[in-house]
């Protein structure tokens, strides 16, 4: 089945094919584990990113969190601009792995 609107073929035009689209699904918008098409058609979110399968599209402890990071830099490399959100993340990962031997974390 193919996608036929105008923003498969600019899929097409842009993408290459070696981006896999096995579904005739156009996200639009999302939340929890809800996805929904641009004609309105609701869907349970069995293929969602990564970063999203464990708390869902959109949730509000993670919105609250971006926005914060936003409010005081979008990114900076930790190899050259270290900050202090990254090591208390690499602290709280190495209090949290069941290792007895010295452990540090790479991300």
């Amino acid at each position: 089945m193919s996608i036929a609107t105008p923003l498969s073929e600019r899929i097409a035009a842009a993408i290459p094919r070696g981006v896999s689209v096995p579904i005739p699904i156009l996200a639009h918008h999302a939340s929890g584990a809800e996805i929904w098409d641009a004609d309105g058609r609701r869907y349970i979110d069995f293929g969602s990113g990564i970063a999203v399968l464990n708390v869902g599209h959109r949730h509000p402890y993670v919105i609250a969190a971006v926005q914060a990071q936003l409010d005081a830099f979008t990114h900076t490399c930790f190899g050259v601009t270290p900050y202090e959100s990254y090591v208390k993340l690499a602290e709280r990962m190495n209090q949290l792995a069941p290792i007895a031997a010295p452990k540090k974390p790479s991300f």
